[in-house]
């Protein structure tokens, strides 16, 4: 229908991993949900959450799926950003190292790789490794390779690294690969803003219609991933270009049973995040999870029923 793509208003939303995790909105635009709700969505890649909150800040991207403590960041440091949204509210990652890695302790002297410094891969790499008493940046290294998981996966492959953290499809090729993994989601911790969606403060407060729609779109794609099993893997495997079906189908059932149906902000998340913060930053320590998260718009969404609507099919 020509005239409804025509006369629907374009957006621009972020995402920033390579990985499962960050799959709902792919599956909204691939099942036309954006369109559905009057939207013309363009979906961007933006390797890394840092460098996804710095093209949001810039006004380039106003909304984004991000990774981590990189909007929490932005606002301590006063930028206008807020958290509306979280689809996975887990640290859910697993670290790989190379054969020879065979404890904690084997990584002293060695690298291990993230994608960029700030982002969630650095701040789990960054908390097992304290979590271990090894030093980041001391006794282990922390180099950036941007590029997605696979690429970090490959620097580990030819030596150029000793490890990675990861997610599914590409802790499944790990273990193909007969690659160790020395540390599994639950040794990373609970609650965090593994995979928090982030509006830009000024787009949020004078484009709401919009940014409800878009909420919309998100919170049914959220519908159709949990629901429609083989639909969304195949989103996953086109948009990851993996053609594994056993790696697909890893990464499915890993992140489907994450992905809360009414995702608000999680703010036991945030929570961790600020602890995480407040080492450095003075600030983070005096600071509430609520002034970084605005939850009206999934409780908009809850309260209207729609959320409950959609699980007991009345579309």
């Amino acid at each position: 229908m020509p005239s409804r793509v025509a006369a629907a208003e374009k957006l621009i939303v972020g995402w920033s991993a390579i990985a499962g995790a960050q799959a709902v909105p792919w599956v909204a635009k691939e099942a036309g949900l954006f369109e559905k709700h009057g939207l013309d969505a363009t979906l961007i890649y933006l390797d890394g959450g840092s460098k996804a909150t710095q093209a949001m800040m810039s006004g380039d991207v106003p909304v984004a799926q991000i990774g981590g403590n990189s909007p929490i960041a932005a606002r301590l440091r006063g930028g206008d950003v807020s958290i509306i949204a979280g689809i996975v509210n887990v640290l859910a990652y697993s670290l790989i190292v190379s054969p020879d890695i065979k404890k904690p302790e084997d990584l002293r002297g060695k690298k291990l790789a993230v994608s960029r410094y700030g982002s969630n891969s650095d701040y789990a790499t960054r908390k097992i490794l304290m979590k271990w008493g090894l030093r980041p940046d001391r006794d282990v290294a922390i180099i950036q390779i941007p590029g997605g998981q696979p690429t970090r996966l490959a620097a580990l492959q030819n030596g150029q690294v000793a490890g990675l953290v990861a997610q599914p499809p590409v802790t499944n090729l790990a273990r193909k690969l007969r690659l160790s993994i020395i540390a599994e989601p639950e040794d990373f911790g609970s609650a965090y803003p593994n995979t928090p969606v982030a509006a830009q403060g000024s787009f949020l407060r004078e484009r709401r219609d919009t940014m409800r729609r878009f909420t919309r779109a998100l919170v049914e794609g959220v519908y159709v991933y949990k629901t429609q099993k083989e639909f969304s893997k195949r989103v996953i495997a086109k948009t990851m270009r993996v053609s594994d079906v056993d790696a697909i189908e890893d990464s499915y059932q890993f992140f489907a049973r994450l992905v809360p149906a009414k995702p608000y902000p999680p703010l036991d998340g945030i929570r961790e995040a600020l602890l995480e913060l407040g080492e450095k930053d003075p600030k983070a320590r005096a600071a509430k999870p609520e002034d970084f998260a605005d939850m009206s718009l999934v409780k908009e969404l809850d309260e209207s029923g729609f959320i409950d609507a959609l699980y007991k099919g009345k579309r």
